[in-house]
């Protein structure tokens, strides 16, 4: 690796590795193997960064693909080989004392988002995540997929309605 290379991936690694991290997380991966998997796509950019070329998409959205790219090879691994049902959530859940009530709650929420966000397709919660959660503006997606704005802005709209339609169906009963 030439020293003109290494202080450049070492700036994108600094400048990026939260946002692949909650993209990952958002893209399906348990937030156990989240490290683990943004490791992985961070190999890769290494590994094909002196063949990256900026055409205006920006690393970010390059960095946006590989993780997409992982997020599913680490759902389909996950498929193959189920360990704990819950993920250990029970178990976790057992431990907790009543100060923690508020932080319970909150990853109870963010719990019934990710598997929302799960049920919706990933051409579809890939839009959604970058428009809605990381503010990027339609132009700057539909040159990430390589789609039409229009196209953009009807992947966005679809996924809206299944999220809803996800944490309704996932809403807790009223007691």
């Amino acid at each position: 690796m030439s020293r003109s290379v290494a202080p450049s991936f070492r700036s994108l690694y600094d400048n990026e590795v939260h946002f692949i991290h909650r993209n990952l997380r958002r893209l399906g991966v348990r937030e156990e193997d989240v490290e683990d998997r943004a490791q992985e796509v961070f190999v890769v950019a290494h590994r094909r960064f002196a063949e990256f070329v900026d055409h205006g998409y920006g690393a970010r959205s390059w960095l946006f693909q590989i993780a997409l790219r992982v997020a599913a090879d680490a759902r389909r691994h996950r498929r193959r080989h189920p360990e704990d049902a819950d993920g250990g959530e029970a178990m976790a859940l057992l431990t907790v004392s009543a100060e923690q009530t508020g932080a319970v709650t909150r990853r109870e929420r963010l719990a019934r988002l990710d598997v929302a966000l799960s049920t919706i397709p990933l051409e579809r919660r890939a839009v959604l995540v970058l428009y809605e959660i990381e503010e990027q503006p339609v132009s700057e997606i539909a040159r990430t997929f390589e789609i039409s704005e229009s196209l953009v802005y009807n992947r966005l709209r679809t996924a809206r309605g299944e999220l809803e339609r996800a944490l309704k169906r996932s809403e807790p009963p009223r007691g």
